[in-house]
């Protein structure tokens, strides 16, 4: 219920929230989260009356418990079955005089229990948290990002990929206050990358995953890195809703692509994406990084540890630099601008005041609700539960 959108006026949306919140949060808190325009404000959720599942989509599982349980009843009447055809029941009960029928039972209602709680850890209840108004209006950004092994070069300080890393970190933190959603392409030789979100924290992590050491195949396709973030940029106009004129004309798309590189492409034809980008109203700014008398390539065996420098067939070392030339002519094809990154500037300060004179999409206010995980609170008794049904004996300890 607290993750649903809300329409309406920025006093509208405290009302809505307020009246959502009530239940789970003192009304000093709830009244503290009145926005004002384009602000963005939190509310602490600190009751448990908040608990909730992350992954409802494996609630299903929790036909397994009842499973569980039927399956132990149908063992206990099999024994007896079994006991009963042996015959001579006096005979029978002598033989079964050491069995311990409390531990048995003990045992079946713990394994149930467990499996229960490892169910609701694998569905990861979350609970309290923080609730947090986004503001209405925003831009979509597509972060596109050279993983290449060129970009292990260290004519920037520590090195062209650590300083993408830090730029990166603080730009998708300003990003999200503004909220501003925002895409995220990694490229090499081949293009991957996230459709466009609000939530931070998922590109964080999966910037921390990506390492040009192991990134394959090799080069630096620019050409594929921008389609694959237009497409990112059509598929968030569609879910807009706007119709297919929109989507071939749109000079104030309120989208843009902000492409950090080397920019040393020759084969996979990234003027001809600009074009595209030019087309659909999106604008393309360009942050170059390293240096432009170059620098060697570095190369790395299966482990990702160093192993000497690229060479060609001559022996020559192979160099990397910025090719400022191609990466001036993407941003300028598109309206866009393009800056270079030296040791005193972050290039991403500089694209970030840039972005703040573009016009902002008008869009309904959401409200995010950021929630502490609580899954170890259910999964540590279900293996202890777990633990001891297995350390029970069937069997009655003899009497010295």
């Amino acid at each position: 219920m607290l993750g649903m959108m809300f329409s309406g006026t920025a006093s509208g949306y405290a009302r809505a929230l307020s009246g959502q919140l009530m239940a789970l949060a003192p009304a000093p808190l709830v009244e503290a989260a009145a926005p004002a325009e384009a602000e963005a404000h939190t509310v602490t959720l600190s009751v448990l009356e908040g608990l909730v599942p992350a992954r409802a989509d494996l609630l299903w599982l929790l036909i397994f418990v009842p499973l569980v349980a039927a399956a132990y009843i149908w063992a206990a009447r099999q024994r007896r079955r079994a006991m009963a055809s042996l015959g001579n029941p006096a005979l029978v009960g002598k033989l079964i005089a050491g069995v311990h029928r409390g531990n048995r039972l003990a045992a079946a209602v713990l394994t149930v229990l467990a499996s229960l709680c490892v169910v609701l850890g694998l569905a990861r209840l979350q609970y309290g948290g923080v609730a947090r108004i986004v503001p209405a209006s925003g831009l979509d950004v597509v972060l596109v990002v050279d993983y290449s092994k060129s970009m292990l070069a260290q004519d920037v300080y520590p090195s062209r990929s650590e300083r993408v890393a830090a730029e990166l970190r603080r730009f998708l933190d300003r990003a999200e206050n503004q909220g501003d959603r925002v895409g995220l392409v990694v490229f090499a030789g081949a293009a991957r990358g996230l459709p466009v979100t609000r939530d931070a924290r998922l590109l964080k992590l999966y910037l921390q995953k990506a390492d040009p050491r192991f990134e394959n195949p090799g080069g630096t396709a620019i050409g594929k890195a921008l389609r694959l973030a237009l497409q990112y940029l059509r598929e968030a106009r569609q879910q807009e809703g706007e119709d297919a004129a929109a989507l071939e004309d749109a000079s104030e798309a309120a989208q843009v692509i902000i492409l950090l590189t080397d920019g040393e492409d020759t084969t996979s034809k990234p003027t001809e994406a600009a074009e595209e980008a030019a087309r659909l109203g999106v604008r393309i700014y360009t942050v170059g990084i390293g240096s432009v008398s170059g620098e060697p390539i570095q190369k790395f065996d299966e482990r990702g540890e160093p192993a000497g420098y690229q060479t060609d067939n001559d022996g020559n070392y192979v160099m990397t630099r910025v090719d400022e030339g191609l990466l001036k002519q993407l941003s300028s094809t598109t309206g866009g601008e393009y800056v270079h990154v030296d040791p005193q500037h972050f290039g991403l300060d500089k694209v970030g005041e840039w972005l703040s004179t573009l016009s902002r999409a008008q869009r309904e206010d959401t409200v995010e609700i950021h929630r502490d995980e609580g899954f170890a609170f259910v999964v540590l008794p279900g293996l202890l539960l777990l633990s001891v049904s297995l350390a029970l004996g069937e069997r009655r300890r003899r009497k010295a």
